[in-house]
């Protein structure tokens, strides 16, 4: 405890203040999800043997295989989701 220094701690704003002052990150969509259980395909519906389309929002989905792993890949046109 002898090299603490009062001096070096930082003290910042927090609550929505901290929010607004830090800079937003670009938030990239969600492209490829790794398969760990059957339940996440629960909310899929399969239209072909390696297309999906998810029931609520009816985007299209690839069902892929890598090696022993699954994933499943969403379908984008110039940055939107493509429907089924």
């Amino acid at each position: 405890m002898s090299d603490f220094k009062l001096g070096s701690v930082e003290i910042g704003s927090s609550g929505l203040d901290a929010f607004f002052e830090s800079t937003p990150e670009i938030i990239t969509p969600v492209t490829s999800v790794r398969v760990a259980s059957l339940q996440q395909l629960d909310p899929f519906q399969r239209i072909s043997s390696d297309t999906l389309i998810h029931k609520s929002t009816q985007d299209l989905w690839t069902l892929r295989r890598e090696g022993e792993d699954l994933f499943i890949d969403r379908h984008f046109q110039e940055g939107v989701p493509v429907k089924g």
